[in-house]
């Protein structure tokens, strides 16, 4: 099995309270020592949960689709650095543990 190395970087979260989505970050990929940035990853949340969405575009049937397909190895810890980087600067807060 081959395995290749990534590093994510989040570049900037943007703030826009837009109902569900809270802020869209710009996300940097390094995979195999090639740059990929990615626009307008977004931050959502309600009550029940929290969030990380690839940007969308609209079909020509008129759904929305996801632009970018990453795998689960990569798109899990692009969604943890982002989370990350929105908390650290005040847009999603831990959740307070119901005692």
């Amino acid at each position: 099995m081959e395995t290749s190395t990534a590093t994510i970087s989040v570049l900037q979260v943007t703030a826009i309270h837009a109902g569900r989505v809270l802020a869209l970050a710009d996300v940097e990929l390094i995979l195999d020592g090639v740059s990929l940035v990615i626009h307008g990853v977004q931050v959502r949340a309600d009550a029940s949960k929290t969030e990380i969405t690839l940007p969308n575009y609209r079909a020509p049937d008129g759904s929305w689709r996801t632009a970018v397909t990453l795998p689960d190895e990569v798109r899990g810890p692009m969604g943890d650095a982002v989370i990350a980087a929105a908390m650290e600067i005040g847009i999603l807060m831990e959740k307070a543990a119901v005692v």
